[in-house]
C-alpha cells in the first residue's frame, strides 16, 4: 500500500497508486459513524509499519500493515470531545481532546502524566527535533508546551484590533512546527495562514492571506521553506515562506472541503483527501494531477509511505502532456513518469529528421514554360498548371476597363434623360 485513508464513516483504506485501486482494511457493515469517526492518524514508528488511529469515541487503535491488524489499545479518559491530535515520541503517546486535557501513555497504557491546555482545542502536534508540542483551538491560542516538564515555553499574543477597533477572533484550524527554522506555521479560519519566531516575538513575524475562505489544513513538503495550504472550497496552494505573500501556484481538481494533506519528505508528491471522496497525488513541480481515487465516502485523513510502488520503475519519462485533471500516470522515476501505454504506442505516424528530408526530395523547382501565361511546376511524377502573375494582372486591367466603361455609359444615359425632362417641364410652363 501506498496510501493509508481514514474516512468519516470508520472505514480505513489503502491505496495502490501504480495500480490505482484500494481496498478496505476493516469491515465496513459493522462500523458506527457516530463513534468510530476517524480523527486523526499518525505513523507509530519510524520503518512506518504501524499507524497509531483514534476515533471519535475516544478509542486509540492500532494498526499493524504487515499482519493487517488493527488491536485496540486504550480509551482516553478525562475530558470532553474527540480526539484532537496524536504524537508518538520516545515509545510515549501523547493525546489532547477537544476540552483541553493532554496526556501522555506509557506503552503499558498508563498514564505518566496530564494538563489542561485550554478549552476548544482544534489541533495538537508535536516536533519531530525537541520535546515540544503546539496546540491551539477556537478562543485558545497558540500555545508550545514541554513534554519532559509540563511546562508552557511559549504563547502566541492576538494580532491587533481591525480599524475599526474590533478584536479579531482567534480561530486556529491548524499548526506545525516549521523544521530547521524554530518557527511555527498556523492557519486560521479568517483565510490567512500566520508565521511565528518564538525567539523574536509573541505577534507573528509574516502574515499570508490565502481565497477568502477558512483555511482547513497544512503541510509541509520536501522543501523546507515551502508549505502547501487548502480551504474549506477545495483550493490547495503552494507557498514559499521566504518570498511574498501570494501563493506560487493552485492546483486543481479539487470539490467541496479537503481535510488533510500529507506531502512526501524526498519527493515532490502530495496526496490531500476531502468530502468529495477522491484521493489526488499531485506532482509539486509539474503541478499536475498523476493519481486521482475515488474512495466511495467522505474522507478525513491520509498518511502517504516514504516508498511507494510508482517509483520502482527506472525507465526514462514520458513526453506525453497530462491532463491537469483527469489523466493518471503509471510509473514514476526520479527524473519524471512514464505512462503505462506508452510501449504499445504506434511509430508509424512519426517521421524522424531524416525521414522529412526524404519525403522533400522529390520536389523540384518550378519551371516556367515559353507560355508566360502558364507556369508548370513538377511535383513528383505529376505536373500541374498553374496561372502565372502576368496573366493574373492583365485580367484584373481588363477588369477594371470593363467597370470604367460601364461607369461613362450610364454616366451619358443620366444626362441623356435629365436633358429629355428639361425639355418637357418648360413645354408645360408655356402652356
Amino acid at each position: 500500500m501506498d496510501c493509508y485513508v481514514g474516512a468519516t464513516t470508520g472505514a480505513l483504506k489503502g491505496a495502490i497508486l501504480k495500480e490505482n485501486t484500494f481496498q478496505n482494511l476493516n469491515e465496513i457493515k459493522s462500523l458506527d459513524p457516530k463513534s468510530d469517526e476517524i480523527t486523526s492518524m499518525i505513523w507509530n514508528d519510524e520503518q512506518q509499519t504501524e499507524i497509531l488511529i483514534a476515533r471519535v469515541n475516544r478509542d486509540l487503535q492500532l494498526l499493524g500493515i504487515e499482519e493487517n491488524e488493527l488491536v485496540s489499545i486504550l480509551t482516553v479518559t478525562g475530558g470532553t470531545g474527540p480526539i484532537k491530535g496524536l504524537h508518538k515520541a520516545d515509545e510515549k503517546i501523547v493525546t489532547c481532546v477537544e476540552s483541553g486535557e493532554l496526556q501522555i501513555w506509557n506503552d503499558k497504557s498508563e498514564i505518566l502524566s496530564e494538563w489542561k491546555t485550554g478549552p476548544g482545542v482544534a489541533v495538537m502536534r508535536g516536533s519531530t527535533e525537541k520535546p515540544e508540542i503546539v496546540t491551539g483551538g477556537m478562543k485558545n491560542l497558540l500555545k508550545t508546551w514541554n513534554l519532559e516538564t509540563g511546562q508552557q515555553t511559549w504563547s502566541a499574543k492576538n494580532v491587533p484590533p481591525d480599524m475599526l477597533g474590533l478584536e479579531i477572533p482567534i480561530m486556529i484550524t491548524d499548526a506545525r512546527f516549521i523544521p530547521g527554522q524554530n518557527t511555527i506555521l498556523e492557519a486560521t479560519k479568517l483565510h490567512e495562514m500566520r508565521l511565528y519566531d518564538p525567539r523574536a516575538q509573541r505577534r507573528p513575524v509574516k502574515k499570508i492571506p490565502f481565497m477568502e475562505n477558512p483555511i482547513m489544513c497544512t503541510s509541509l513538503t520536501y522543501k523546507t521553506n515551502q508549505i502547501l495550504a487548502a480551504n474549506s472550497i477545495g483550493e490547495m496552494g503552494l507557498f514559499d515562506l521566504r518570498s511574498k505573500v501570494h501563493p506560487m501556484c493552485k492546483f486543481k481538481g479539487q470539490a467541496g472541503s479537503i481535510r488533510s494533506i500529507t506531502a512526501h519528505p524526498t519527493l515532490p508528491l502530495a496526496a490531500s483527501v476531502g468530502i468529495d471522496r477522491f484521493l489526488r497525488v499531485h506532482d509539486l513541480q509539474s503541478r499536475k494531477l498523476i493519481h486521482k481515487i475515488y474512495c466511495k465516502t467522505r474522507l478525513n485523513r491520509v498518511l502517504l509511505r516514504d516508498n511507494l510502488s510508482i517509483l520502482n520503475d527506472k525507465k526514462p519519462a514520458s513526453k506525453k502532456e497530462i491532463n491537469e485533471d483527469e489523466t493518471e500516470y503509471g510509473n514514476m522515476t526520479k527524473d519524471g513518469y512514464r505512462s503505462e501505454n506508452e510501449d504499445d504506442e504506434d511509430d508509424d505516424d512519426v517521421i524522424e529528421e531524416d525521414d522529412v528530408w526524404g519525403v522533400m526530395e522529390p520536389v523540384k523547382r518550378a519551371k516556367k514554360s515559353s507560355d508566360d501565361d502558364v507556369e508548370e511546376i513538377q511535383i513528383t511524377s505529376e505536373t500541374i498548371a498553374v496561372p502565372s502573375k502576368n496573366s493574373q494582372k492583365l485580367k484584373r486591367k481588363n477588369v477594371l476597363e470593363a467597370d470604367e466603361i460601364k461607369e461613362e455609359e450610364g454616366d451619358s444615359d443620366e444626362a441623356e434623360v435629365k436633358k429629355t425632362t428639361k425639355k418637357v417641364l418648360k413645354k408645360k410652363k408655356r402652356v
